[in-house]
């Protein structure tokens, strides 16, 4: 209903709802697993509005935040803040993701991002072109990419920061709103 309420059609695609462990799994398929107090929820969602989709992800804790959860959740939104200072039209994709992809290793979580930094989207929810070490090709004006750096452990969970940039003739514009301080992810 809130989709509709501010002019989308419905949904993008199916929505990722992983909790606990499962959350370290970037494309999680949902459970019988019940929401519990200090639980780490990952949500990946989008709309679709006049055939174009968005893509978010956004992490929420029920409950208390663990030093962990504080100091994982801090390493992803500072890769994720200085690869989207790094868009640009004319930067090579390859180096947006090695601008997050250093940060994470130098925080020493390097094994645990195992996916790229993002991908294109419009009238598909994965599409050209990626964020991603082997993509050495310049970014343009008019492209929309995510960027969406993440850090996983099987046991635990994962924590992963997903924002939709549009690359513009001088730099790049953040298209998606949503709160990402920690401290604005806690619910119950």
């Amino acid at each position: 209903n809130q989709i509709r309420r501010f002019g989308g059609k419905g949904v993008g695609f199916p929505p990722i709802v992983a909790v606990g462990p499962r959350a370290a799994l970037p494309h999680a398929t949902p459970t019988d697993r019940r929401v519990g107090t200090a639980d780490l929820l990952l949500i990946d969602w989008g709309a679709t509005a006049r055939l174009y989709r968005s893509d978010l992800t956004r992490v929420l804790v029920t409950g208390r935040i663990s030093p962990k959860l504080e100091h994982i959740y801090g390493v992803v939104l500072k890769a994720q803040e200085a690869a989207i200072a790094a868009i640009r039209p004319g930067a090579l994709m390859s180096a947006v993701d090695a601008v997050a992809r250093q940060i994470i290793a130098d925080a020493g979580f390097g094994k645990q991002f195992g996916h790229g930094l993002g991908h294109g989207f419009g009238l598909e929810i994965h599409e050209a072109p990626r964020l991603a070490a082997n993509q050495n090709r310049p970014l343009k004006p008019g492209m929309v990419v995510t960027v969406e750096p993440g850090i996983y452990f099987a046991k635990w969970g994962g924590v992963r920061i997903e924002d939709d940039i549009l690359v513009t003739r001088t730099g790049h514009e953040v298209l998606s709103t949503l709160p990402k301080e920690l401290s604005q992810c806690v619910v119950g």
